[in-house]
């Protein structure tokens, strides 16, 4: 379980979030991405050569804050350091895609595949070491 049990609920019903990484300045940087669960990791893909992938790859540690469209107030903030698999495995990639065939959004399964499986692509697993949040009734 992540967190309380309504966190881990509300993450089990969400598949965006807000990743903040620590830029080499010191400063943060925060982006949007999908993710995927398995067990207590969450997962998700960006390119090594980009910002958020450089960033990981100096300072391992980050925050992604799950959000869902559908309760607009409730948020919950999930710390710890990524595991970096730079060798973009395949079932890694296929929960990406399980998870984020989605049917609140528009993107399609074809599309989103392609990108995953570019040159330069690595999984990032975070294991939570720290969760914090509200979850409104």
């Amino acid at each position: 379980m992540i967190g309380t049990e309504a966190q881990d609920q509300f993450i089990g019903r969400s598949v965006i979030a807000l990743l903040a990484t620590v830029r080499a300045a010191g400063t943060p940087s925060t982006s949007m991405i999908s993710f995927a669960r398995r067990g207590d990791e969450l997962f998700f893909s960006t390119s090594l050569d980009r910002w958020k992938g450089r960033s990981l790859v100096r300072d391992p540690r980050c925050a992604l804050t799950v959000l869902n469209p559908h309760e607009p107030w409730s948020f919950v903030t999930v710390e710890g350091e990524v595991v970096i698999h730079a060798d973009n495995p395949a079932d890694l990639r296929q929960l990406i895609l399980d998870t984020t065939d989605h049917p609140d959004y528009a993107w399609a399964r074809e599309a989103i595949a392609p990108v995953l499986e570019a040159p330069g692509r690595a999984m990032f697993q975070l294991t939570p070491t720290r969760v914090s949040g509200v979850v409104m009734p």
